[in-house]
């Protein structure tokens, strides 16, 4: 019975992600208003997440299959329950990172973070923005941005960062930092 809700799950997930993904992706990542502009997203960042998981749950489902025709001494509900955690793991995180948003308006921005409720910064009050984390896809790090010199929210580096500076303006407050 554990085989086969892990099947279930295996099979699920990945199926689940690519219809959200086909019914919810307008596949754009860059929106213009009359009187905003909406940064999400890459619609080829978030679709390369989904076909990893189909990839993953085709594997495991595979390998499960294998293990129980005597193919590998493992036993397959140990290779199901690996490939179910790792797909539980890359659907929540798949979730999470498509809710990010940024829009801009002429004075301020608002965030819809990874986790959270939205969160409004005026351009005006920003004190300082400085790159923080890895170098993504983009080229770009992650932007923190600090406002009463706390830091109030981080643009995700996969996000057009350049288009969203253009817009915000301050670029007397972008670290000096943000050269490397």
């Amino acid at each position: 019975m554990n085989v086969v809700i892990l099947t279930v799950a295996t099979v699920g997930m990945p199926l689940l992600a690519a219809l959200i993904e086909r019914m919810g992706s307008i596949g754009i990542s860059e929106r213009h208003h009359s009187h905003h502009d909406t940064y999400v997203l890459s619609s080829a960042f978030s679709r390369a997440l989904v076909l990893a998981m189909l990839f993953m749950g085709l594997m495991g489902l595979i390998l499960s299959w294998l293990c129980s025709i005597g193919v590998f001494a493992a036993k397959a509900i140990v290779i199901l329950s690996f490939f179910v955690a790792f797909l539980a793991v890359m659907f929540v995180f798949w979730m999470i990172i498509r809710r990010f948003k940024v829009a801009l308006f002429d004075d301020q921005m608002i965030v819809t973070p990874l986790v959270g409720g939205d969160v409004t910064v005026g351009y005006a009050d920003i004190d300082s923005m400085e790159w923080t984390g890895f170098r993504k896809g983009t080229g770009y790090r992650d932007l923190a941005i600090y406002v009463g010199n706390k830091k109030v929210i981080t643009l995700v580096g996969v996000l057009d960062l350049e288009q969203v500076l253009v817009r915000i303006n301050r670029f007397d407050v972008l670290g000096r930092s943000s050269s490397r």
